[in-house]
């Protein structure tokens, strides 16, 4: 029987850089469009990203692309590296909301990419609603960059990741901008 703590850590730009990849692929789809502008994903301040991908009807189409996720890469140099140690101590659970492509396809990349990590937890909500409270969190820690996600859980210890945006600038809790801050706070 395992007695590891569980550790819920959330996909998209918590564990990999979704703005990057996305910015990367509206710039490869949408380059030959009159009105195309390069997109920067360090500028992107919208959830839904059009400030930078103005040209996209619906977000989740991009979410969608296989290309995104040959586009996709760990959201800091170090993620892989904290996360075999986080594996040692927790047991590790990806829970993330998406499309079923969209999950499938991130079911392949968390294979591929995090052998070990065998657990995840996935949410189909077509209509993209922020709320992860189907997930029995219980005693658990749980690092996601949506505050709507962390509020609506019952996890222990939760907190917010990454750099703050207009989305998530409100949350007043417990912040890790980087794998590095994870680390020291939860291995140290």
């Amino acid at each position: 029987m395992n007695n590891k703590q569980m550790f819920f850590i959330d996909f998209d730009a918590t564990l990999t850089n979704s703005l990057k990849a996305y910015c990367d692929t509206y710039n490869y789809l949408y380059h030959n469009h009159p009105d195309f502008k390069q997109a920067d994903y360090t500028k992107v301040n919208q959830y839904d990203l059009k400030d930078e991908c103005f040209l996209v009807k619906n977000p989740l189409d991009i979410f969608e692309e296989e290309l995104f996720f040959n586009n996709l890469e760990f959201i800091n140099e170090n993620t892989y590296d904290v996360l075999r140690k986080l594996n040692e101590k927790y047991k590790l659970i990806i829970a993330s909301i998406g499309t079923p492509s969209n999950i499938a396809h991130k079911a392949w990349w968390l294979e591929e990419n995090l052998p070990f990590i065998k657990d995840y937890v996935f949410i189909t909500n077509q209509d993209c609603k922020m709320n992860k409270s189907l997930i029995n969190m219980n005693d658990s820690v749980f690092l996601d960059d949506i505050p709507e996600n962390l509020e609506s859980s019952n996890a222990k210890t939760k907190v917010l990741f990454g750099k703050k945006y207009s989305w998530n600038e409100c949350w007043q809790g417990d912040h890790c901008l980087t794998w590095t801050d994870v680390e020291e706070r939860f291995l140290k």
